[in-house]
């Protein structure tokens, strides 16, 4: 659950770095900030550029409370990125004038449009501290706690004595005007909140129940709290399932290992992504057949494999990645792979010891790219190797089923350029294959596509991400 809306938070930075964010609470979404931050150290995410605005705070606590919301962004969120302290806005719980104080809230809310709402909800259907009872108009303002709410707040207290018994907290209405909502809900407790929410009748008798009336609300929850739901299958939007990276928001410091069937493969599937890479990681390109097979007319067998070797190198130079000669002997028949090739590869592997491999997927039609896949992932189960990422790669020969994209890595004419550069270098193959073309056409493609095919609904205006996509199916091993 909390992966799920952490994606979300972190496409809508990825696709817009100076975002507004509405933040929330509680425990409910600890779990998503715990991996936000987990994501802004391996992935170089920036935050200096965005604002964020918190739903609510205790009315009579000093934000140097331990107990106070602005102590519990500091230490869980805020404490651990890059954003700047002019940017974070959290409602004053000790202001002189609360009524002034939470008019000039809500005219800085209107000012700095939300982009994205985190929510969670109460056991009585709040949101916010907007409680049963708060009306579709209500704005920013001092609110009396309901005593479901004073109750299920007293774990933070040390008695239900200690409590603050009023709140300041952003209204229906200032809720309802962000762009895009995300709400939390965890463990029975919630159940009949989050069915009141979703199925139930909008009225203010479940304040969380007026998001129906959004456009754009993702709801996360686990089994139990959709234990009470009628209709258990809702549609799974890609927000919550892709990755989202760019030439800003890449993995730092790791070993990538991409497995290249033939000399070009690596270019033309996921060159791009691979230059990025190389500027903040050591990456190796192991390249598994000696190419001798390629159409390339008047040249001997030696002749070829000198030629195609000679091209890699170029290319390797270009994208800033090590080459690695496999030579493996599966590509003599074409039609299985031998012990000794399960041998050659777990020796480069342990020597290597990578922690992303870039492959070929498993529904390739190229019989060579499948047989290096299967090669790799043979060796996977045979010796339960754990803590890796895979990233299928799609290449001109087959495409990934749209479902299963999962990771997509943007980017513009400059990488692009170096991409096709390293194409170029591959003269023996661009007489047969105009791959520069075919290459281009396919991230060209992704980008125009893809957008409103797995973020949006049909008919929406997708969010922009880049010129150009080269697609990926992740898996964690």
């Amino acid at each position: 659950m909390s992966q799920k809306a952490a994606k979300i938070f972190l496409n809508q930075l990825a696709v817009k770095p100076e975002s507004v964010f509405g933040l929330a609470t509680g425990s409910t979404p600890l779990g998503m900030y715990a991996t936000v931050k987990k994501a802004y150290s391996k992935y170089g995410y920036d935050f200096s550029r965005v604002k964020t605005f918190n739903l609510d705070e205790y009315v009579g606590l000093d934000k140097s409370d331990r107990q106070s919301y602005y102590a519990f962004m500091q230490k869980n969120l805020f404490s651990h990125l890059n954003i700047k302290k002019n940017n974070i806005n959290i409602p004053d719980g000790r202001a002189k004038n609360l009524t002034k104080h939470c008019r000039e809230y809500e005219g800085k809310i209107k000012k700095n449009s939300v982009d994205l709402q985190v929510l969670g909800i109460g056991a009585n259907g709040h949101i916010g501290f907007n409680e049963p009872g708060s009306l579709i108009n209500s704005e920013t303002r001092v609110v009396d706690l309901d005593k479901k709410s004073i109750k299920d707040n007293s774990r933070f207290f040390n008695s239900i004595d200690d409590v603050l018994k009023q709140a300041i907290t952003m209204g229906i209405k200032t809720i309802m005007s962000a762009k895009k909502i995300i709400i939390l809900a965890s463990g029975k407790n919630k159940a009949q909140a989050v069915k009141s929410m979703i199925e139930g009748k909008v009225d203010s008798y479940c304040p969380a129940s007026f998001l129906q009336n959004h456009p754009d609300v993702y709801v996360i929850v686990d089994k139990e709290a959709a234990e009470l739901l009628k209709k258990q299958e809702y549609k799974k939007n890609g927000w919550s399932e892709i990755l989202v990276l760019n030439e800003n928001i890449l993995p730092k410091g790791e070993k990538i290992l991409i497995i290249s069937p033939h000399h070009d493969d690596s270019a033309v599937s996921c060159g791009a992504t691979v230059k990025a890479l190389a500027k903040n990681n050591d990456v190796y390109t192991l390249i598994m057949t000696a190419g001798y097979r390629a159409d390339i007319p008047g040249l001997s067998r030696a002749q070829k494999i000198k030629a195609r070797v000679k091209e890699a190198r170029a290319e390797s130079k270009i994208l800033g990645s090590k080459i690695i000669l496999g030579n493996f002997k599966f590509y003599d028949n074409g039609k299985k792979f031998w012990p000794d090739d399960l041998e050659k590869f777990g020796k480069i592997f342990m020597k290597i010891k990578p922690d992303v491999i870039m492959l070929p997927h498993e529904r390739d039609e190229h019989p060579t790219h499948l047989l290096s896949t299967r090669l790799a992932l043979e060796y996977f189960n045979r010796k339960k190797i754990k803590g890796i990422e895979l990233w299928f790669y799609e290449g001109l020969w087959s495409q990934h089923l749209l479902q299963n994209i999962n990771l997509v890595f943007g980017f513009d004419k400059k990488l692009l350029n170096f991409k096709n550069k390293a194409l170029r270098e591959h003269k023996s193959q661009m007489a047969r294959l105009p791959l520069v073309h075919a290459s281009q056409a396919l991230t060209r493609f992704r980008a125009m596509t893809m957008p409103e095919q797995r973020f949006v609904n049909f008919g929406q205006t997708p969010p922009y991400f880049a010129e150009y996509i080269e697609a990926y199916y992740r898996v964690q091993v």
